[in-house]
């Protein structure tokens, strides 16, 4: 169904990381190379943590909001922008005094709160529970990054990708909107050879404080109505909440098998492969 969408659309916004290819075995990589700078009681414990939040049995997921100044996880709502519960490491319920009761995606500061939208970011939070400075994880984060386009096995091309972009493109604009810095997010789209597909490049986004920034920026700039352009991401609160709120369209990559909102705008699917 969402090939329904893009084939409508006049203008399509491409995530990169967790859309443009397929794994997730580089998340892996990043654990292993934050693991790496801790002692080997503290980097044992980094893997039963890790190992908990892919079952879903750890209060840190995709969708929450990791508090760094208390240590805690979050609830927050991408529309209301409502923070309703906060638990620590234990999966406890915690009651916060002098918390704010709302927090704006735009305040999002990836230190004080932070956004767990994607896989990045549960070994962020852990890191971050174990004492690993912000600059440390960057560091890490960086040289995953970099071993992505090194390495074998950690960067899978999409099956079909590169045709049914070529097509899109035939009457359509393409752009990718990311977080990753420019010479990075160049190097990806130049190793999974479809970086000639695109007409733009947006990087060092910083989603979900600046996507409707972004987002904003390509309306004008191209001269479409919101319900023209579609949002393509794995990232619920960085790509798919904003668009609908600007009255675009999405695609949202996901395995989850139900919307978390009802709305017929945005659609599920687990993969952009083409058969």
């Amino acid at each position: 169904m969402y090939k329904n969408y893009l084939k409508e659309a006049e203008v399509i916004i491409f995530d990169l990381d967790g859309t443009l290819y397929e794994g997730t075995d580089h998340f892996n990589l990043h654990v292993e190379n934050l693991k790496a700078k801790l002692d080997p009681e503290k980097a044992e414990h980094f893997q039963e943590l890790y190992d908990a939040i892919l079952v879903g049995d750890h209060p840190v997921q995709i969708g929450k909001i990791y508090d760094g100044v208390r240590d805690l996880v979050w609830s927050w709502n991408p529309f209301t922008e409502a923070l309703t519960e906060a638990r620590n490491w234990d999966n406890e319920t915690v009651h916060i005094n002098d918390a704010p009761s709302h927090i704006a995606a735009n305040e999002f500061d990836f230190k004080n709160w932070v956004p767990i939208g994607d896989g990045w970011w549960p070994p962020y939070a852990i890191a971050r529970h174990f004492g690993l400075s912000i600059d440390v994880i960057q560091a890490s984060y960086n040289r995953t990054k970099e071993q992505m386009a090194e390495l074998d096995g950690y960067l899978t091309r999409t099956p079909g990708l590169k045709e049914y972009l070529k097509e899109l493109q035939n009457g359509k604009r393409l752009i990718v909107c990311t977080n990753s810095d420019e010479v990075d997010a160049k190097r990806l789209l130049q190793f999974l050879n479809i970086d000639e597909h695109f007409e733009e490049l947006i990087p060092s986004a910083m989603k979900p404080v600046n996507t409707k920034k972004h987002f904003n920026y390509v309306l004008q700039k191209y001269d479409v109505a919101p319900e023209q352009v579609v949002s393509v991401g794995d990232n619920f609160m960085n790509e798919v909440a904003p668009a609908l709120q600007l009255g675009m369209k999405a695609v949202w990559l996901t395995d989850a098998n139900e919307k978390p909102v009802e709305d017929d705008r945005f659609v599920l699917t687990n993969t952009l492969a083409q058969e």
